[in-house]
């Protein structure tokens, strides 16, 4: 376990998931990441740069032809020429060193000497290791900062040996013989674009998103063929009626002169009963069938259980390794007394906590979340079907000495989400969705904390 000096910063990235086949690239950031790498090539003093698993998605990839690897075909891409030519000025740069950790995105990259071959020859990576672990000494004692992807504490995603090409967790067969199937048919129906479903978050959410959009679809459908129409037609006949009874000479007010045109009044009527008919029939059967479903859940399950978060799985299994309990997936012979900061990726979802260890000290988890943009979920006004919105999760972690004390921040660079809301979406999500930061944003302090 290396030590480092003290004028060290560590940082750390994960998770840009970087190329794709037309259609499958949900990378859509290269301008900003391309700055982060810049910053830190004028840094003065040493730089660690862990890439911290999935900075690639060769799982979004088809087979390339032609002897080349998939690394070689992202990088060959006119939109991604600067972003690597950051890094490879980083990396080329004084006291600068990059280490490559695999991720379940990106484990081609440790079964496959080519694509290390292809990074190494272009001056982009200098070391490829299975997790990072070095340490500071800091007020006389020895700080551990230990760092994986964090794809071992998915089940469903738990790669059980790196070197071996045929071990395929459930994750990587979801994203290959699905999503990455599934995006390219792109607009499939008015309002459900397959393209997006790269960006739904979580992806335990795919169902609720095709169910949202094919509900809000329908409702924008019937509100613009079938009662925007009517209403106009009714204001034209209130109109008309009205007319015809001012110029008979009839004393009435606006809403008073269907007596003109008694046989469309009751056209109207006829139609607002059976409307209202209808309604009520409707709501009396979900009721009844909500009512049912929820009997048959209370009989088959007698405890209901939470909805399943890979975040807060995850979250917990560090604090357990944290706590003595278990070791790092990804390098056991670690001593998890010793580690100061743990930092890990995976879930998207970056957030920055402190643990208290059996013997009273303070730890920090830290995940470095993303580099994508996110459809993720927000509640409706009047109960409705999820809005899903779009957001930009641009994120990373710092981890350096300050003083006596060793520093740990969450970083990110703010970016607006262009919205492809429906006008229903937007009316029933008005003021629930997240306010989108300004084009010019900075990047930004978003969590912090001390040892």
């Amino acid at each position: 376990m290396p030590g480092l000096n003290g004028d060290t910063l560590v940082v750390f990235v994960s998770d840009s998931h970087i190329g794709g086949d037309p259609g499958c690239d949900g990378f859509e950031s290269p301008e900003e990441l391309s700055a982060l790498l810049e910053e830190l090539a004028g840094r003065d003093g040493p730089v660690e740069l862990i890439l911290a698993g999935d900075l690639f998605d060769f799982l979004q990839i088809s087979p390339p032809r032609g002897g080349v690897d998939r690394a070689a075909l992202t990088m060959a891409r006119p939109e991604y020429e600067v972003l690597f030519a950051a890094l490879g000025r980083f990396a080329s740069g004084e006291q600068k060193r990059v280490v490559y950790l695999p991720g379940n995105h990106d484990a081609e990259m440790w079964w496959n000497p080519r694509i290390r071959e292809t990074l190494r020859e272009r001056g982009l990576v200098d070391e490829f290791a299975l997790s990072y672990e070095a340490y500071f000494e800091v007020g006389g004692e020895r700080r551990v900062v230990y760092c994986e992807h964090g794809n071992q504490f998915d089940p469903a995603n738990t790669v059980e040996d790196y070197g071996d090409a045929l071990d395929t967790p459930l994750g990587h067969h979801v994203v290959t013989d699905f999503t990455r199937r599934v995006a390219p048919f792109g607009e499939v129906s008015r309002g459900l674009d397959l393209s997006e479903i790269k960006n739904v978050y979580p992806l335990v959410e795919i169902p609720r998103w095709v169910a949202s959009r094919y509900f809000y679809d329908a409702v924008g459908l019937v509100a613009a063929y079938l009662l925007l129409p009517l209403l106009v037609v009714y204001a034209v006949y209130r109109g008309i009626a009205y007319l015809l009874a001012v110029t008979g000479g009839v004393p009435v007010r606006f809403f008073q002169s269907y007596q003109e045109l008694p046989r469309v009044h009751e056209f109207f009527l006829d139609i607002g009963l059976f409307g209202l008919v209808i309604l009520i029939i409707f709501a009396i059967f979900f009721l009844a069938v909500r009512r049912e479903v929820r009997h048959v859940s209370r009989a088959v399950s007698l405890k209901q259980k939470p909805r399943y978060s890979p975040a807060a799985s995850s979250k917990e299994k560090v604090r357990s390794v944290l706590r003595g309990e278990t070791t790092p997936p990804m390098l056991p012979s670690a001593r998890p007394e010793e580690i100061g900061v743990f930092v890990s990726g995976h879930t998207h979802l970056p957030s920055l906590d402190e643990v208290e260890k059996p013997d009273g000290g303070r730890v920090v988890m830290v995940n470095s979340g993303c580099w994508l943009r996110q459809l993720q979920p927000v509640a409706p006004r009047l109960k409705g079907p999820p809005v899903f919105v779009s957001k930009f999760v641009l994120t990373h972690v710092r981890v350096y000495v300050q003083g006596s004390s060793l520093r740990v921040e969450l970083w990110e660079q703010p970016k607006p989400a262009e919205q492809r809301l429906t006008r229903i979406e937007r009316l029933l999500s008005w003021s629930r969705r997240p306010p989108q930061p300004p084009a010019d944003s900075k990047p930004r302090l978003q969590a912090a904390s001390t040892l």
